[in-house]
């Protein structure tokens, strides 16, 4: 809804100063109230405040029109790479039954999609957030030492929400975290003794988590002052909606290479600048990025 003001012209009071005239004339005319009927009259002047109030709250409402999304699939370019068994050295009789692999580098061996590649806005300016996603997350988000591996292996996190982590295991695990805008830690994580985290600064890339106690046990987490963010799936699909509309910088990160170097789309390449993206996001419209593949050279860094 648009509200039309109207301009006064010369010698005229603005709507402003007539709105501030006429609570002056109320006001004395309060004054010369008896004090019975002040309740009664303050009361309803109250509830027409009320109602005034809801009547012109549709006009500083933000619309829910005018937000963009953005989605696409990253792949490995030829054959998989065959999954590699973790060397268990540690509690051998609760870790070596859970057929543990290395989880570095994820490929779906049918779609050919890599799982944990974590694509976010960058800004230095603060970004608009929609209505929906300006309130953080009610539940509570979690790192679970299970199975002797961490669960999830990457996670988004905001700001403003807390981290849980817990030991579902019957071992000891320790839980280090490697921030580095915010303060690290490290822990001993006792079964069913779980240790709440916060984190006030967002982060400027993944931060690693690790287990001392377990040295294959590695998990990431992204912490973000906005909500623009996604981790690839198992076939490497991705979605950022309710973006504002404009030219953002997407990063794309992986915990092999790091930042992504380059992106292929029907084989022409994109070159990434430490996993730098420039893309415009369109008002009422989804992006398709389609597949974009990797190639394995990419990965050939430590592990």
């Amino acid at each position: 809804m648009t509200t039309v003001r109207k301009i006064p012209g010369p010698g005229e009071l603005s709507e402003h100063q007539l709105e501030r005239q006429e609570m002056r004339d109320n006001s004395s005319t309060f004054k010369r109230i008896p004090h019975g009927k002040w309740r009664g009259l303050k009361n309803g002047r109250f509830m027409m405040i009320c109602v005034f109030l809801i009547l012109t709250s549709g006009d500083t409402a933000i619309s829910d029109e005018g937000w963009g999304s953005i989605k696409g699939k990253i792949s490995f370019e030829g054959s998989p790479p065959p999954v590699t068994p973790i060397e268990i050295t540690r509690d051998e009789e609760v870790c070596g039954k859970f057929g543990l692999v290395d989880e570095s580098l994820v490929v779906h061996p049918d779609s050919r999609g890599i799982r944990y590649i974590a694509i976010w806005i960058e800004s230095r300016d603060k970004i608009p957030v929609h209505p929906d996603l300006q309130a953080t997350s009610k539940k509570l988000a979690e790192i679970d030492n299970k199975d002797c591996r961490f669960e999830p292996h990457m996670l988004t996190l905001r700001t403003k929400e807390p981290l849980l982590l817990k030991n579902s295991d019957p071992v000891a695990h320790n839980a280090a975290i490697y921030a580095r805008r915010n303060t690290p830690s490290s822990e001993v994580i006792a079964a069913n003794q779980p240790s709440k985290k916060s984190f006030p600064k967002a982060e400027l890339m993944p931060v690693r988590v690790d287990c001392s106690i377990h040295s294959w046990m590695k998990a990431w987490i992204l912490i973000l002052d906005h909500p623009y963010a996604a981790i690839t799936n198992e076939h490497g699909e991705f979605s950022i909606k309710q973006i504002p509309p404009g030219k953002w910088k997407f990063r794309f990160w992986h915990e092999r290479p790091q930042w992504i170097k380059q992106l292929k789309a029907s084989g022409v390449a994109t070159p990434l600048e430490k996993g730098a993206w420039e893309i415009t996001i369109t008002a009422d419209e989804e992006l398709d990025l389609g597949e974009l593949t990797m190639s394995p050279e990419q990965f050939s860094g430590s592990k």
